[in-house]
C-alpha cells in the first residue's frame, strides 16, 4: 500500500510546490504586465472607437434632429391645427347651437306642448274621461242588475229543484221505500239471521269437536 501512496503523495507535494513557487509568480508577472495592459487597451480602444462614436452618432443623427423637428415643425403645426380646429369647428358648432338649436328646440317643446299635450290633456279631460266614467258607471249597474237577476234565476232554480226533485224523493223514500226496508227486514233479515247464527254455533261445535 505505501509502495503506491507515498510517490503519489511526494507527485503531489511536487505540484504544489510548483504551483507556488513557479507557476503563481508567473501568472502574477503574465497578468500584471501582460493582461492588464492588453485589457486596458482593449477598453480604451473599445471606449474611443465605439462607444464614443455611436454615442455621437445617436445624439447628433438622432435625438437633435428629432427634438429641432418637434420643437420648430411638429409644435408649430399642432399650435396650428389647434387654431384651425377651434375657429373652424367649435366657434362655429357652438355658434350654431346657441342661435340656432336651442331657438329651433325651444320653438318646437312650445309647439309639442300646444298642438299635442294640450289638446290630449283636453280631450282626455273632457271627452275619454267622461265617456270611461259613464261606461264604467253603466257597466257597474248593469253588473248590479245582472247579480239581482243572477240571484232570482238560482232561487227559482232552488225551489224547481225543491218541489220537482227533493219533495217528490222525499215522498217516495217515506212513504214507500221505508215501509218495503222495513217489511225486507222483518220478513227476511229475522230467517237469514237465525240462519247465520245456526251455523256459526253448529261450525264451533264441529271445531270443538274436532280440535278440543
Amino acid at each position: 500500500m505505501l509502495i503506491v501512496v507515498v510517490p503519489l503523495r511526494l507527485l503531489w507535494d511536487a505540484l504544489c510546490w510548483i504551483g507556488r513557487h513557479v507557476l503563481a509568480p508567473v501568472g502574477r508577472w503574465v497578468y500584471r504586465w501582460i493582461l492588464a495592459p492588453v485589457g486596458r487597451a482593449i477598453g480604451w480602444l473599445v471606449q474611443y472607437l465605439i462607444v464614443v462614436p455611436l454615442v455621437f452618432l445617436i445624439r447628433y443623427l438622432i435625438v437633435v434632429p428629432a427634438v429641432w423637428f418637434y420643437r420648430w415643425i411638429l409644435t408649430p403645426v399642432g399650435r396650428a391645427l389647434a387654431w384651425l380646429a377651434y375657429y373652424l369647428l367649435v366657434v362655429p358648432v357652438r355658434w350654431c347651437y346657441r342661435w340656432v338649436l336651442t331657438p329651433v328646440g325651444h320653438a318646437l317643446a312650445w309647439l309639442a306642448h300646444y298642438l299635442l299635450v294640450v289638446p290630449a290633456v283636453a280631450v282626455w279631460e273632457y271627452v275619454l274621461w267622461p265617456v270611461l266614467r259613464a261606461v264604467g258607471a253603466a257597466v257597474a249597474w248593469a253588473w248590479r242588475i245582472a247579480g239581482y237577476v243572477s240571484r232570482a234565476v238560482g232561487r227559482g232554480i232552488a225551489a224547481l229543484w225543491r218541489w220537482l226533485v227533493v219533495a217528490p224523493l222525499r215522498w217516495v223514500y217515506r212513504w214507500i221505500l221505508t215501509p218495503v226496508g222495513h217489511a225486507i227486514r222483518a220478513v227476511l233479515w229475522r230467517p237469514v239471521r237465525a240462519a247465520l247464527s245456526a251455523a256459526r254455533t253448529a261450525a264451533r261445535e264441529v271445531r270443538l269437536a274436532l280440535f278440543g
